[in-house]
C-alpha cells in the first residue's frame, strides 16, 4: 500500500512539472516563454521623444584631465554631483604631502575648479 502511494505522488509530481521550463544549462540561451514583458517601458503619446543627455565628458575624461593638471597628486575618487543646475564631477585627490583636496571639473565643457 505504501509503495503505492509513492509512485501516485511521483507520477503526480511529474506530471504536473512537466509544464514548467527548466533552467537552461550552462552555456545555453535562456528559453523565450512566449509571452510579452509587461515591465518594458513604453513611450507615451504625449512625449517628445526628446531624451534627456547625459555629461558631455565622462568620469575617465574629468580625471584625465585633473591628472594632466595636477600630475603630483593621485586621485583616490570621482563623483559626480549636481550643484546650482550644473553637472560637475568630484574629484578626490592626494598630494605628495599628504593634503588631501577636492578639484571639481564641469561635466559640460570640462573646466576645473579648485
Amino acid at each position: 500500500m505504501k509503495g503505492s502511494i509513492k509512485w501516485v505522488v511521483m507520477a503526480s509530481l511529474l506530471t504536473w512539472g512537466s509544464g514548467l521550463d527548466a533552467a537552461p544549462k550552462p552555456g545555453e540561451r535562456p528559453r523565450n516563454s512566449g509571452k510579452p514583458i509587461s515591465s518594458v517601458p513604453t513611450l507615451k503619446s504625449y512625449s517628445s521623444g526628446v531624451r534627456a543627455r547625459g555629461p558631455a565628458i565622462d568620469n575617465q575624461s574629468a580625471a584625465r584631465r585633473v591628472k594632466e593638471r595636477f600630475q603630483d597628486r593621485r586621485i583616490l575618487g570621482i563623483k559626480l554631483i549636481q550643484r546650482r543646475n550644473k553637472t560637475l564631477y568630484r574629484v578626490k585627490t592626494l598630494s605628495e604631502d599628504g593634503v588631501v583636496t577636492f578639484v571639481n571639473v564641469d561635466a559640460e565643457s570640462g573646466a576645473l575648479t579648485e
